[in-house]
This record gives C-alpha cells, sequence and structure tokens, in this order.
C-alpha cells in the first residue's frame, strides 16, 4: 500500500475517527480515503492541498482514481450473471506513491526515446537501476506496455488539449513530413506547430492513394478539418518536399482553396535554401568554381588527406548534399595556404595529368578572386540567417532576412552587377516559385520592429501579401473593414500607436508579445496580427521525429487490432513526448 503516514500525522482524537494532519499544510482531516483526496486534489468533499508537490498530487490522484475504478467494477461483478475476474490494473494501488513516481520517471523514458519496452527486463538495466542505492520497486515490460502506457496517454492527451485550446488565438501550421520507408511504401507524418509547442497529429500510409487526386486531397482537409480544429485555426500547410506526391498535392490543395477564407501553403525554409543552393550551384559562373573545389577535394583527399583534415575537410555532418559544395569552397579558401605548401614540397604530383590541373589552380589568382566572390554571395544565405538554432523563424522576420541577403549582395559587389544579378535572379525566381506566402509580407508589415526602422521597405508585395492574408484568414465582412481602418491607424502611428511605436516599447519584446500589450483598443487588428505572427516558417524535419516507429504502426498486415491500438497509442505518447523535450532542449 502506499505509504500514507509519510504525508499524513496522525492527531489524538476522542473519538473512534482516526484523525490525519497534513504535513505540507497542516489542515486536520477524518480518515485516510479523505487524506489521499486532500493530497491528490480530488474534490470529495474536502479542500485541496495548496502545497503539495506536483509528483505527490498527481500520484495520489492516480491511487484514488484506480481504487475507485477497481471497487467500481467489484460492484458491478456482484449484479452481473457472468463470471468476470475482476482486479486493479498490474496491483497499482499497492504500489508506494514514492515507487509510483519513480517508476512514472522510467516508463517517461522509454516512452520519450523510443527505447524497446522489454529492456526494462534485462539483468543490466536492473543492476544500471540498482546503483547509487535504487531503494524503489522496477516496472516490468507487463507494467509500461500496461497500466503506465494508458496513464502516460492520458498525460499527454490532457497536454495536447490545453495546446490546441490556445490555437483559436495564435492559430497553427501543420508540418508535413513525407518519405519512403525501407519497404518502398510512402509514409507521411503530420505535426501541428504553435507557440504552445508542436502537436503529433497522426501518421498514414499513402502508397493506394498517392496517385487519387480527390483521396489526397481528402485525406489533408479531413485532417485540418477534424484534427486541427477546422480552417478557423490552421493558418498554413508547410512540407518538406516539391517532388513526387507532395508536390502534386499542393497543386491540388492550392487550387482548391483560392477562394477565401481558406489555409495557405508553403515549403519549409530550409528546404528553399537547399532548393535556392542547388539553383545557384548551376549557374554557369558559379559552376565551374564548384567543380574545381571538388576536383581539389578529391586529390588531396586521396593524396594527402591530413592537410585539410584541420579544416573539415569540406563536410558537415548535418549538410545537405547542396549545401556540401559551398562548404568545401569555404575548406579549401581557409587551407589555401596549406594546399600551396603542399604542392611545393613535392614535385612528383605535379608531373600527375591531375595534379598538374590542380597545381595550376593554386597559383591561379583569378580562380581564387571566383571563389572569394561565391563565398561572399552565399555566406548572407548559409550563415544562420535563415535556418536558426532558437527555431524563432517565424513569418515576422522571414521577409526582413530575404530583402536583407539581397542588399549585402548588392553592397559586396557594387561595381560587380554582372556577377551578383544573376545570382539575385535566382533567389527572386525560388522565392516566388516556392516559398513566397502573403503571410510572409503581411507578416513584414505587422512587425513593429522592421515595420519602424530605417530600412523598412513597403512594395506592392507588401501591399498584397496584408490584404490576401486579411481575406483569406478573416470571414466576417464587418471585421474585415473595421482591420483596415485600424490598419491605417497602425500605419499612421495614431490614437495608442502612436506612443507603442517609440523604440523603448518595441525593443526587447516579440512581435507577438507587442501587439498582445499594446494593442488592446484595436482587438480585431490585434487578433489578426498575433494569428499572422504565430506562425512559424520552418518544417518538420527541424524536430528529427524517429520514422521507425510510425513504420512499425503503419504495417498493419499480421497484426490484430489490440496490437495496433497498443502501437497507435505508443506512437502517440513518444512523438509528443519526444516534441515536448525538443522545445525544451
Amino acid at each position: 500500500m502506499d505509504d500514507i503516514h509519510k504525508h499524513g500525522v496522525g492527531e489524538e482524537s476522542s473519538s473512534s475517527n482516526t484523525r490525519l494532519r497534513c504535513i505540507y499544510c497542516d489542515k486536520e482531516m477524518t480518515g485516510v480515503y479523505r487524506l489521499r483526496c486532500h493530497l491528490g486534489n480530488i474534490p470529495k468533499d474536502i479542500n485541496p492541498c495548496p502545497l503539495v508537490p506536483p509528483e505527490i498530487e498527481e500520484a495520489y490522484r492516480q491511487i484514488v482514481t484506480a481504487k475507485e475504478a477497481c471497487e467500481k467494477g467489484a460492484r458491478g461483478q456482484g449484479s452481473s450473471s457472468r463470471s468476470v475476474s475482476v482486479s486493479p490494473p498490474d496491483q497499482k494501488e499497492n504500489i508506494a506513491v514514492e515507487d509510483l513516481v519513480s517508476q512514472k520517471c522510467i516508463g517517461r523514458f522509454f516512452y520519450e526515446k523510443c527505447v524497446d519496452l522489454s529492456a526494462v527486463d534485462s539483468p543490466s538495466f536492473k543492476e544500471m537501476m540498482s546503483i547509487g542505492g535504487g531503494g524503489f520497486k522496477i516496472p516490468d515490460s507487463h507494467d509500461l506496455k500496461g497500466w503506465m502506457l494508458q496513464e502516460a496517454l492520458k498525460e499527454v492527451q490532457d497536454g495536447v488539449k490545453k495546446i490546441k485550446e490556445s490555437w483559436a488565438i495564435t492559430g497553427c501550421s501543420i508540418l508535413l513530413d513525407a518519405w519512403v520507408d525501407p519497404k518502398g511504401r510512402d509514409l507521411v507524418t503530420f505535426i501541428a506547430d504553435s507557440p504552445a509547442g508542436p502537436v503529433y497529429l497522426n501518421s498514414f500510409d499513402v502508397s493506394d492513394i498517392k496517385n487519387d487526386d480527390n483521396a489526397l486531397l481528402s485525406l489533408v482537409n479531413r485532417l485540418v478539418e477534424e484534427a486541427a480544429g477546422g480552417n478557423n485555426n490552421v493558418t498554413q500547410i508547410i512540407a518538406e518536399s516539391t517532388s513526387g506526391w507532395v508536390g502534386e498535392l499542393e497543386k491540388l490543395f492550392v487550387a482548391s482553396h483560392k477562394s477565401p477564407p481558406q489555409v495557405f501553403w508553403s515549403v519549409s525554409v530550409t528546404h528553399w535554401l537547399e532548393l535556392l543552393l542547388e539553383k545557384i550551384g548551376k549557374v554557369p559562373s558559379f559552376e565551374d568554381i564548384l567543380d574545381k573545389g571538388n576536383s581539389i577535394l578529391e586529390f588531396v583527399n586521396n593524396k594527402a588527406p591530413w592537410v585539410l583534415s584541420s579544416h573539415g575537410n569540406g563536410i558537415a555532418v548535418d549538410s545537405s548534399e547542396f549545401v556540401t559544395p559551398f562548404l568545401t569552397l569555404e575548406t579549401i579558401f581557409k587551407a589555401k595556404k596549406n594546399l600551396k605548401a603542399m604542392f611545393a614540397s613535392s614535385s612528383d604530383w605535379n608531373k600527375e595529368e591531375d595534379g598538374m590541373a590542380i597545381f595550376s589552380l593554386m597559383n591561379d589568382s583569378s580562380f581564387w578572386e571566383s571563389l572569394v566572390n561565391i563565398l561572399l554571395c552565399t555566406y548572407p544565405l548559409s550563415c544562420g540567417r535563415f535556418t536558426s538554432a532558437k527555431n524563432d523563424q517565424n513569418v515576422g522576420c522571414i521577409y526582413k532576412n530575404l530583402k536583407d541577403v539581397k542588399k549585402s549582395i548588392e553592397r559586396y559587389f557594387a561595381k560587380q552587377q554582372h556577377f551578383y544579378k544573376p545570382l539575385l535572379d535566382v533567389i527572386d525566381e525560388v522565392w516566388k516559385k516556392h516559398l513566397q506566402s502573403p503571410l510572409h509580407t503581411a507578416g513584414y508589415y505587422l512587425n513593429p520592429e522592421v515595420f519602424n526602422s530605417n530600412d523598412y521597405d513597403h512594395d506592392q508585395e507588401v501591399s498584397v501579401g496584408i490584404t490576401s492574408s486579411l481575406f483569406y484568414i478573416v470571414k466576417s465582412f464587418h471585421m474585415q473593414v473595421q482591420i483596415l481602418n485600424q490598419l491605417e491607424m497602425y500605419k499612421l502611428g495614431r490614437g495608442s500607436f502612436n506612443e507603442a511605436r517609440q523604440a523603448d516599447q518595441i525593443s526587447g519584446i516579440s512581435p507577438t508579445e507587442w501587439w498582445a500589450q499594446k494593442a488592446s483598443k484595436y482587438p480585431e487588428l490585434q487578433s489578426f496580427s498575433i494569428k499572422i505572427l504565430s506562425q512559424t516558417c520552418e518544417g518538420a524535419s527541424r524536430y528529427k521525429l524517429k520514422r521507425s516507429l510510425a513504420e512499425k504502426m503503419l504495417l498493419t498486415q499480421g497484426m490484430s487490432h489490440s496490437e495496433k491500438q497498443h502501437l497507435e497509442d505508443l506512437a502517440f505518447v513518444h512523438y509528443n513526448l519526444h516534441l515536448q523535450s525538443q522545445t525544451k532542449s
């Protein structure tokens, strides 16, 4: 049984009923049951304890709930003609509170990290847990697969429910992560992202419907309407791909959502950057230098790999195939002195055909000049301006980042328009084709720090963005008119916006917080602005989900209904716990 007397001290009483005093708040009550309810914050004609530690409160809430469920089952058995064996789940009510808290911590670790649940039964795991004294009962795999998973599921569901409730204010973005598994199946996972945190929604096998336009569209529309609360809450969908069935789905979705109010579609900023670098790498003047850089890397790694080893060999662990060639150029530039010294120390390399070509490049000033120019051009794209470790790439900054990059390139090569003009054309082309969304330019306009800066640039694209976003997101014509009038006040800095736009009122505060604090007199515009500025520009890849569990869950052949349900519950718990840990790290 739980050691209730660690949390309640017996008091002298003239009656036959035992009186206990809570050690946390000193409140006295009659009987063990009432003390459990007091500690577990269960409304049973007894006030909850305001000072009980959260883990103790949760443990006693579960103990009382399990005990009542058991008693209710026993009563039902007595009135039934069927012979049914009813027992509490794994005798949970016999576990001490401290043991219960420890077991839940172990369970959370297994669920969050997607560790094989049978590992808990291994002697080595038990030995590891006994180091340092241990002193508590370790759960077994039956516990982890049974009552512990169901309680973890309930806790996660409660957390997800709270996050979903926030979407009425902030809206959310649905992140679409598609891949082909080792069995050749087309699978997809959906995550809803918002300021309150990311939420795993579901995973699907679309192998049988990927060529069925209506079925694909129906799947996504149903997810938007049911799982994510409808169009009022879902602001945009962000994909990690523009090819295959995802690319076709984008066309279908955009075509079917032309009439507002509807949902926007975009690709993640990371994938956009990959597409952009791929396109830049095919610009003739750039492609030639990238090829030469790759030849240098290949030759040196075969002959003298230590020359580049201190500079990373042009390889970054997390870099994509599109980023790597530019990192290679950076490595070569940093190793320029060592490379020249390498050829000077051995004339044998210069006698080989490949070696002669590389030696010639080492002494070609035009090659080094072009290499530096490419690095200067692409540095603003690859320096983290678009991909932030803080995961703060929301729609309030992405359009400004694009403008800043283009200005940087123009500033670097003010007198070499022939060099940078093709690059700017490529940036504009890939932006308009894959990433451009009215939300981005609306966010640029509604970001108070950007809007009130000296380099704010109100172009035609911004005007279209704010208008399109308004008519797509806001249903009521009356409210649209109100917001347009309030936007004029914001634009001119009138009313309460006059003081709120001062530098000391803007610095050190996020755009959404600024609108929440400074625009209460304009509730319609305030709500509209918060919903736009709360959206991310990043996709599902930043959360690094383990796809293996979804693959196993979706492998339904030969699986019983209970096995499938177990995997679905485990996936829901794992992915949501993992997403929580990612946002906290």
